[in-house]
């Protein structure tokens, strides 16, 4: 947790028995779970930021089932097992941080996301050397240069900060969806297909690789296509009709990532 700041000050926090404290006595305790809330209130645009816990509950049944390891590999085979500091942005409930700590055994590793029922639902499966927080990824509550890698699947962010954070010469894999992503599904809700946008470089990095991984879905009727469409933005779309026919006939459809990699520019 040496990389950890206070976000009120910026000062270095050290650990202490309730928490995390900096030397203005800025303290932060530590949740049951093992979290550390640092989003003070001022950064708070809701009462309860974030994804909501039900959609975290959906996105750990789907994922925990397995259906989105060939993106999982996909990250291993770019990222090094020699990585000794890794921040995850957006870690949700902390399927693809666990993953990535597996692979990085000897890294230093923070999933961060603004929803605290997120946090909270990664810590309880928490282990040695990974660390989860509550913050928010335009305000990182980690030092200058002080990450060797960061992830970011699914998420926002702001350059200016993945910038701050990174080392030299660090790297910066983002993952987004692709155009042909649920396509079937999503030709089935919307009269019209809007296209994913395409990747665009942070400011402050240089583009080292695009690379895009795709692969079919197959998932049962029942729970485990109630949970799909529960941890995506669909549930909120889908008439009372489709749904039900969604849930007794599953999904056929295919999974499309991009994956882009960049590095911090000299």
């Amino acid at each position: 947790m040496n990389a950890l700041i206070c976000p009120l000050c910026a000062l270095p926090l050290n650990e202490n028995s309730h928490g995390l404290a900096c030397s203005n006595r800025h303290q932060f305790d530590r949740a049951k779970e093992g979290y550390f809330n640092l989003l003070p209130v001022q950064h708070k645009n809701s009462l309860e930021p974030g994804d909501a816990k039900q959609q975290l509950l959906a996105r750990r049944v789907f994922l925990t089932a397995g259906y989105f390891f060939p993106l999982v590999d996909a990250l291993k085979k770019i990222i090094g097992t020699d990585v000794k500091g890794l921040l995850d942005i957006g870690c949700g409930e902390g399927y693809f941080t666990r993953m990535l700590q597996e692979h990085c055994a000897h890294a230093d590793v923070y999933g961060l996301d603004i929803s605290k029922a997120g946090v909270r639902l990664a810590a309880k499966q928490n282990r040695k050397g990974l660390v989860y927080i509550v913050a928010s990824s335009h305000s990182i509550p980690l030092a200058d240069e002080s990450i060797e890698l960061i992830t970011r699947i699914y998420a926002p962010s702001k350059d200016a900060e993945l910038f701050r954070v990174l080392q030299p010469a660090g790297k910066l894999i983002i993952v987004t969806p692709g155009e042909q992503h649920l396509i079937a599904l999503r030709q089935k809700i919307y009269q019209t297909i809007k296209l994913h946008p395409k990747p665009v470089t942070p400011h402050g990095f240089k583009e080292v690789l695009q690379d895009a991984i795709s692969f079919p879905l197959t998932v049962p009727a029942g729970e485990l296509t109630a949970a799909l469409l529960g941890m995506t933005p669909f549930a909120w779309k889908l008439s009372s009709e489709l749904l039900q026919s969604l849930l007794k006939e599953g999904v056929v459809d295919s999974a499309h990532f991009q994956i882009s990699v960049y590095e911090k520019a000299s």
